[in-house]
């Protein structure tokens, strides 16, 4: 099934499709990780920077290490990184830990003077001794809320990591009674993949920096955009590899049925049915190939109707000749034994017995000898010695053996032939066979006291003669095929074997030239042959 033009071409579409969205997926992912890099760097730089203007002023001219580590644990909380403070020789002052050891965050407002507003929010002047911001750390009180009075309010933020950042949510709460702790709510936590990159940038002068600030384990979003690129390539992919199966399978269909019935024909046609044609779909190369087979099939049908014509002709020539051959070899065989008999004992018998073998001898040496060139101009074989000759000459000497037959029957013999002297080019002999085969045609249907007239003219071109006669014409049934051998008409039943037109076809045809046969209205048949100037 795989072998077959449709799946070769459904298999070329998914593996074009696949090579085309491996490609683009794979340079959409190395832009999208460089651009994710690149915002991620941008990021942490910028957040570390913050950071370091933040710090600085608890590092000089004393460092604080608490309000340090508040710092680092309140920019680990929102910046979703691990935060780390460092001195002018790396040593470590605050380490906020990985982001998930913070989920909750407590805001406290301990005013002199306390005001609410709807919302849940407490607004009011702040102590300077009291923190405004503590992170919760997991099992440990805080010590200091002893000291609060009950009713104080609070805010508690909460944060929920998601592979896109942290969601915050906050809460109200209020101190019941004095030495109690806050209830611990930890919050929910969604793992997210960290980063593996680390940015340090210094705090304050960058030549003589006082210590350092150091970002980490933030939220790889670039790993994140990754994996949402990459599948929503595996299901563009996946879609595309659908749509290019089946759009393989339509277009598979519409290349190979017609090839499929292009096939069919071939298949009837090597079965004998020479008559079926492809049928032709567009003109697209399918359609040409359709267009050639037809022109190839047609020129087959009709050189196989030849070959059948020539051999049907073949059967006709080989039946004519046998019987033409066989006239006169039957004679001869009956006058040679009339010979052996006691009939050979009459001298005027026997002499007229070998008269009339002699005339049985020269028909068939004459039928041997047509049927000899006939096949020698058949295969290119027959030798010419072309000249230039004078045609009156030629027509004269033609007509020398023939004057004797045409006195006697009173035949008015016409020769109109130009009064300048025209010359031919051709092999005399052959060009005189050919005069002489059409004078002689020429007499056997022209009735006593008719008329030959034999004429000639030069054309641009050739010397055309023609020899004309009044006899009963050429039935128009038999005009197409009065060339024919051993061909002698369906109503004419004059003498001869019915080469004699084959040859002077087979002759001029030799020399370049043509001759054509046609009914003349009121007279009989009018023959002209060409000759090439």
């Amino acid at each position: 099934m795989f072998r077959s033009i449709r799946w070769r071409l459904v298999t070329s579409y998914v593996v074009l499709t696949l090579l085309t969205v491996g490609a683009v997926g794979s340079l959409s992912l190395w832009v999208v990780k460089r651009y994710a890099d690149q915002k991620e760097v941008d990021y942490l730089t910028a957040n570390a920077r913050a950071i370091a203007s933040q710090a600085l002023p608890l590092m000089y001219p004393q460092v604080s290490t608490y309000q340090l580590s508040q710092l680092a644990q309140v920019a680990s909380f929102f910046g979703n990184v691990q935060v780390r403070i460092l001195d002018a020789t790396g040593r470590q002052l605050a380490d906020s830990g990985l982001p998930e050891h913070a989920a909750e965050l407590a805001w406290f407002m301990l005013p002199a003077e306390v005001e609410q507003i709807p919302g849940g929010w407490i607004i009011g002047p702040l102590p300077s001794q009291t923190p405004l911001l503590q992170s919760r750390q997991e099992g440990l009180p805080f010590s200091w809320i002893d000291r609060l009075p009950p009713g104080t309010s609070l805010t508690i933020i909460s944060r929920t990591f998601t592979p896109w950042g942290s969601h915050f949510s906050f809460r109200a709460g209020q101190i019941y009674s004095q030495g109690s702790t806050l209830e611990e709510m930890p919050g929910e936590s969604t793992a997210s993949q960290r980063s593996e990159r680390v940015i340090r940038v210094p705090i304050g002068d960058e030549a003589q920096p006082l210590g350092f600030v150091e970002l980490s384990a933030g939220t790889d979003f670039g790993a994140e955009a990754l994996a949402a690129t990459r599948r929503a390539f595996v299901l563009a992919g996946s879609g595309a590899v659908i749509l290019a199966a089946m759009l393989g399978l339509l277009m598979g269909n519409r290349l190979t049925t017609p090839i499929a019935r292009l096939k069919e024909t071939t298949r009837r046609m090597s079965s004998g049915d020479l008559s079926v044609r492809a049928p032709v779909h567009g003109s697209d190369e399918i359609g040409e190939l359709a267009i050639q087979f037809n022109s190839m099939a047609e020129q087959l049908q009709a050189s196989f109707n030849q070959v059948a014509a020539e051999r049907d002709s073949l059967r006709r020539f080989i039946a004519d000749a046998s019987h033409e051959l066989r006239t006169p070899i039957t004679a001869l065989k009956n006058f040679n034994d009339l010979l052996l008999s006691s009939a050979a004992e009459d001298q005027d018998v026997r002499i007229e017995f070998l008269t009339e073998s002699q005339v049985q001898i020269d028909r068939l040496a004459w039928i041997t000898n047509n049927l000899l060139d006939l096949s020698r101009f058949d295969a290119g074989l027959a030798s010419m010695d072309i000249e230039t000759h004078d045609l009156q000459r030629l027509i004269e000497s033609a007509l020398a053996s023939y004057r004797p037959r045409i006195a006697e029957r009173n035949i008015n013999l016409v020769v109109n032939l130009p009064e300048e002297s025209l010359g031919v080019h051709c092999d005399a002999g052959r060009f005189e066979t050919v005069v002489s085969n059409l004078i002689d045609n020429a007499l056997k249907f022209t009735p006593a006291g008719g008329e030959i007239e034999i004429g000639a003219a030069a054309t641009e071109t050739s010397t055309e003669i023609w020899i004309q006669d009044t006899g009963s014409g050429i039935d128009p049934e038999d005009l197409p095929h009065v060339f024919e051998r051993f061909y002698r008409g369906t109503s004419n039943h004059a003498p001869g074997s019915g080469l004699g037109l084959s040859i002077a076809q087979s002759i001029l045809q030799a020399h370049g030239g043509y001759i054509r046969a046609e009914n003349v209205p009121g007279s009989g048949a009018r023959f002209t042959l060409g000759l090439p100037k």
